[in-house]
């Protein structure tokens, strides 16, 4: 079921990423080029931009140098042309996902979990499939699961150590370049077993930042660290700016959404709710999400948190200080819902707010629902919103070489080798476990259609 690279070096990494997934690369690629263009970017410095993040790549991060050289290479294009198509893809408009960590002793089996509710534009769904989960294996590195497109944007979930992780976009006026997140989040993955480990690569290297509140705000994100020792850690940054609180220090739990909560937002520009309204949801959210982590404080396990993650409730209380006192009787606010859902899309239709309803039908989904378990050596993941799929458990112990392996699969409930029947019919192109070369091609297509309204969509994010 995971797609796994295994490779001796960086370079045959990324070339072999791009031979296998060519045509899905080339068509990511022409759309970030197209999006480019029509935010006026100047070509000339564009790729100054993108010479200066390979420079730094090679003091900083050599191995992802390497890589975006080998993709290159292998699409037969310059390296300035991925790394340029890179930061692009970071720096995409989204506002969703609400996470949560959980460890002793918040939880009642002793076990360790970490989830994200994973919500994007359908955009991301056509570049990286319904299950997108593949494993990166380099020699010289820790192998670990990915979520996303290698090499471009993967954001590492759980290594062979068990360090686990999760991250939501967050909005900062504070920027400058540096590592992007998902550089940071792959060298913390490839070299570290701890959550201080994870704390220092933040802490010890330039982090890029994109300035922007609403708009454009995947290039910086909260990151939520935890580890098989019980630590768990969110890290909230800007681009000179960083805080760092402990699941310690609340009981063993802690929730993340896409604002500050302990970085302070007058040092780095977060999001104001009153300004940016796409972002009165994630307040929402967040409040929501502590409300139930209390509740369930001490005797957290797989069944609460998929409970957790399917839930639909509301909590406006995050709201108040802001003068947005809203009743639980009136209308949702916009993508208010951990278990996301465009809730008041024909509403806006029916008000004539074709802006509104494209914004929120763009934003305001979970793609997919992850747990987790790496004391199991398992993460589950949904095809889909939590509250309409079931969890897929995908064993991970044998591909990571997980040294615990051999317990684990007497704790787990379902066959390691048990695998997701793969459609075969027309229609079910875009739910292949699998990628093929045809549902590649298929999404190639649907990029050209997302393409078309981005710019549309970006427009309405923020109000003058």
């Amino acid at each position: 079921m995971l797609w796994a690279i295994t490779s001796r070096d960086e370079f045959g990494f990324g070339y072999a990423a791009g031979r296998e997934r060519e045509a899905l690369y080339r068509a990511a690629l022409s759309r970030t080029a197209v999006w480019l263009r029509r935010s006026g970017a100047q070509p000339g410095r564009v790729r100054e931009t993108a010479r200066r993040h390979l420079d730094l790549l090679a003091d900083r991060y050599p191995a992802q140098r390497e890589r975006l050289t080998g993709l290159a290479s292998a699409l037969g294009v310059e390296a300035a042309e991925v790394a340029a198509a890179a930061l692009t893809l970071a720096s995409l408009p989204g506002t969703g996902c609400t996470n949560f960590a959980a460890v002793p002793p918040a939880t009642g089996d002793g076990k360790v979990y970490v989830s994200w509710n994973f919500d994007l534009s359908p955009l991301f769904r056509l570049l990286m499939g319904r299950i997108p989960l593949y494993v990166r294996d380099v020699a010289g590195a820790k192998p670990y699961v990915c979520l996303g497109l290698p090499v471009l944007f993967g954001i590492g979930v759980m290594n062979s150590d068990g360090l686990s992780a999760c991250v939501n976009s967050v909005g900062s006026m504070d920027g400058g370049e540096g590592l992007t997140f998902f550089e940071l989040n792959n060298l913390a993955m490839e070299t570290q077993s701890t959550v201080d480990g994870a704390v220092g690569v933040w802490r010890d290297n330039p982090r890029e930042v994109l300035p922007g509140l609403a708009m454009a705000i995947l290039m910086n994100a909260n990151c939520i660290f935890a580890d098989m020792g019980g630590d768990a850690a969110v890290i909230e940054y800007s681009h000179r700016y960083m805080a760092v609180e402990k699941a310690a220090d609340h009981g063993g739990v802690l929730a993340s959404a896409n604002h500050y909560q302990f970085l302070d937002r007058e040092l780095a520009g977060g999001a104001d709710p009153r300004r940016e309204k796409v972002i009165a949801g994630s307040f929402a959210r967040l409040a929501r999400m502590w409300e139930l982590l209390e509740m369930f404080r001490g005797r957290i396990d797989r069944e609460t948190a998929r409970i957790i993650t399917r839930d639909h409730g509301l909590n406006y209380s995050a709201l108040a200080e802001f003068g947005m006192d809203r009743s639980p009787y009136e209308e949702r606010v916009d993508d208010a819902t951990i278990c996301c859902h465009p809730w008041n899309f024909f509403r806006h239709l029916r008000r004539g707010e074709i802006l509104d309803a494209l914004v929120e039908m763009n934003i305001a989904r979970t793609l997919n629902s992850i747990i987790m378990d790496p004391g199991r050596c398992t993460i589950y993941i949904t095809p889909g919103n939590p509250c309409r799929h079931q969890y897929v458990p995908v064993w991970v112990g044998d591909a990571l070489r997980m040294e615990w392996a051999d317990r684990a699969r007497e704790e787990i409930d379902y066959s390691p080798q048990w695998r997701p029947r793969t459609l075969t019919k027309r229609g079910g192109v875009f739910r292949r476990p699998r990628a093929t070369k045809a549902s590649d091609w298929a999404r190639s297509l649907g990029l050209r259609f997302f393409g078309a309204l981005d710019r549309l969509i970006s427009a309405g994010l923020v109000e003058e």
